[in-house]
């Protein structure tokens, strides 16, 4: 009697169920193996109230991140921000939270992972960019003036400038081959809190504009969580067809209230494009705190619905 295999909560048993079919496993070996990218430590954790940051300590960080690895194995794991510790003090152990993980990793020989730390500006950049710990870095934008000009107190125009100086004293710090990673982030896809539904056309030519930056990973932030599978289609065929590598692009989905399905859509549309990079995190919490009311925040998408959907989409494509 064959026993069902259930549905995949974590990485051993997406792998399990994935090896549980042949063809499951030369199609999910030909998509490239994608792994998801964890953003808890960083994006799920910012959304948490003043207080419930004030209370965190780098103690239950570490004991996140170590259920995060053992459970799920990302292959990228954000762990932080250097920010203002006014605006988000869940942050304001950084570094030292970087230096705990090392730790970790070097007395269990745990398989390593990329760790990133988000640095928002040229000053922060400085204070860290001799540390020979990172090296994986995000930066963040947007195509939003006005939601830019609240998150950085900079307009798109000076975020560019800055972001491009950014990465001029990354190049003038290189020893060797040490180049950092580097992810960018570019906020309201789709939509802005403040402005409202954005023109898709200018979405696409803000991401092309981006997308002669050097840098590693263009992360496509649907902020709102209300893009949909059209508005979605038609930024991404665009964003192909004038030359940007789907290999460079990631995506960062927030996921409202009974809008599972058309999240999964949205996915299996990214798959289709062989987009497979994806933001998730542990914990049902994410969205920017500092630009968005509590009650306007969604959460990231979750390990749950990760796996499910790319389980219905390897059985769709399989099956047919």
């Amino acid at each position: 009697m064959l026993t069902k295999i259930m549905q995949p909560m974590c990485a051993t048993s997406f792998r399990s169920w994935v090896l549980s079919n042949p063809k499951f496993n030369k199609f999910y070996y030909e998509m490239g193996e994608p792994c998801p990218f964890d953003v808890t430590l960083r994006d799920g954790l910012q959304a948490l109230s003043k207080d419930e940051q004030n209370k965190f300590t780098t103690n239950k960080k570490l004991e996140i991140y170590k259920e995060i690895v053992l459970r799920y194995k990302p292959t990228n794991i954000e762990i932080g921000s250097i920010v203002s510790e006014k605006v988000l003090p869940i942050f304001k152990d950084t570094l030292q939270f970087l230096e705990d993980i090392n730790n970790y990793h070097n007395e269990t020989l745990t398989e390593k992972t990329n760790h990133f730390i988000l640095v928002p500006n040229k000053d922060k950049l400085k204070k860290i960019i001799n540390n020979n710990s990172i090296n994986c870095l995000s930066f963040v934008t947007s195509v939003s003036n006005s939601f830019q000009l609240k998150n950085t107190k900079m307009n798109l125009e000076q975020s560019d400038q800055e972001i491009y100086e950014m990465l001029y004293q990354l190049d003038e710090n290189i020893v060797g081959t040490n180049k950092p990673i580097i992810k960018l982030y570019v906020s309201c896809i789709n939509e802005c809190p403040i402005e409202g539904k954005l023109d898709n056309d200018f979405i696409v030519n803000r991401i092309l504009k981006l997308s002669k930056m050097n840098v590693d990973n263009i992360c496509l932030s649907d902020t709102c969580g209300t893009i949909t599978t059209e508005d979605f289609e038609y930024i991404i065929e665009s964003c192909l067809f004038f030359g940007l590598a789907p290999s460079k692009i990631s995506l960062h989905l927030h996921v409202k209230n009974d809008k599972e399905n058309e999240v999964e859509s949205l996915i299996h549309k990214a798959l289709d494009f062989k987009i497979n990079n994806f933001d998730v995190s542990y914990l049902k919490t994410g969205g920017c705190s500092v630009t968005m009311k509590k009650t306007s925040l969604t959460p990231n998408l979750s390990y749950d619905l990760y796996y499910k959907s790319f389980v219905s989409y390897i059985e769709k494509k399989c099956n047919t």
